[in-house]
């Protein structure tokens, strides 16, 4: 009994670890006892994005960009109450865009995005965001700005005023790598990236302060 307890514990500990190794590495099953990292455009597949909206930054690039975003159908599926509330179109205040998943959303469920204020410091991601943006809007503006700190009160009060207000504020995260190898070197809201999320109450704050004075 104890030689078949010790066993069963063995193998446990042994399929334990090849979970562990799989989430850690991105892994899938190609066949018995064989497993192989996930390819860029079945990332993009499994995350609801166009089929080569990475394409043209090295392969390592897009790794990292897709391992940054978010699930775009389960996004839109939360934004659909728009569809109806917005008819002729919004404007759309963007923080941390990264490679664009909320604006991919909103696009799948046609609803117009008349102006996007994008907030994001890659420039990689940026220049993926761009490129699907000009393939993909007609009649829309897209205004980028490369970081936070360059997002003072005064520049949100600014374009708020100009734009005649946002309708939705949307974000992704400031933290690097969610899905990748280095999940457990972050230390929550006060990592370097993630203490980020701090901004988000800040700018919304300044957005309905000068929405309600409109």
């Amino acid at each position: 009994m104890l030689l078949q307890a010790q066993a069963v514990y063995h193998l446990l500990s042994v399929q334990k670890y090849v979970m562990d190794e799989c989430r850690k590495w991105n892994l899938v099953w190609i066949g018995k006892n064989k497993v192989a990292p996930l390819e860029p455009h079945e990332m993009e597949y499994l995350l609801g994005f166009p089929r080569d909206h990475t394409r043209g930054v090295c392969k390592m690039e897009r790794y990292k960009a897709l391992g940054n975003s978010f699930q775009v159908d389960t996004v839109a599926y939360h934004l659909s109450v728009l569809m109806d509330m917005f008819p002729d179109g919004i404007n759309v205040l963007s923080l941390f865009t990264g490679i664009g998943g909320g604006e991919v959303a909103l696009h799948k469920l046609g609803v117009h995005m008349k102006t996007v204020v994008s907030v994001e410091i890659s420039e990689v991601n940026r220049r993926i965001f761009r490129g699907w943006w000009n393939q993909n809007q007609t009649g829309g503006s897209l205004i980028e700005i490369p970081g936070m700190e360059t997002l003072t009160n005064d520049t949100i009060e600014s374009l708020t005023r100009r734009l005649g207000g946002f309708d939705l504020i949307i974000g992704g995260s400031p933290c690097n790598n969610l899905t990748g190898s280095n999940r457990h070197h972050r230390d929550g809201l006060q990592g370097e990236q993630s203490a980020l999320f701090y901004e988000y109450s800040r700018i919304l704050n300044v957005v309905k302060s000068v929405m309600a004075r409109m």
